[in-house]
């Protein structure tokens, strides 16, 4: 079963493949991360990419995880009404979504939290799920 957290944010990124750089630029200096860009028929807007934290030997020490990045008002707005249809959390008008994925036994919650954290540092991200809804605020890292 898959679990995904998604992340409403404001960037002001011209196209996916332009923010999922600037994001994974937050989270690679460490170099502890292996990272594999998906090529697909996606259109500028969508960028994808699956990661997962490296160990000592140079395996991966969790599940692998995926990170969508969607860009555009327009492109997102369909998610944003549905996670906040009165906009009681401010959300409307952001303009970039960016989903975490996680499946298998092994999550790796740590790598989570640091996407986590790049994304509020970078766009000032307001977490969401399908269980907790925004209440999954309370459990930021």
């Amino acid at each position: 079963m898959a679990y995904q957290l998604t992340f409403f944010c404001r960037s002001g990124e011209e196209n996916g493949q332009a923010a999922i750089s600037r994001l994974l630029d937050e989270l690679l200096p460490a170099g502890d991360l292996l990272v594999t860009e998906r090529s697909g028929p996606f259109v500028d807007e969508v960028a994808v990419c699956s990661m997962a934290a490296r160990g000592p030997a140079g395996d991966p020490v969790a599940d692998w995880l995926t990170l969508e990045v969607h860009v555009g008002v327009a492109w997102i707005a369909e998610s944003v009404i549905v996670a906040s249809p009165d906009d009681e959390h401010g959300i409307w008008g952001c303009d970039l979504l960016a989903t975490v994925t996680l499946s298998g036994d092994n999550p790796d919650w740590t790598l989570v939290n640091r996407i986590w954290t790049a994304l509020a540092r970078l766009w000032s991200a307001t977490p969401w799920d399908e269980m907790s809804g925004f209440e999954i605020a309370k459990s930021m890292p």
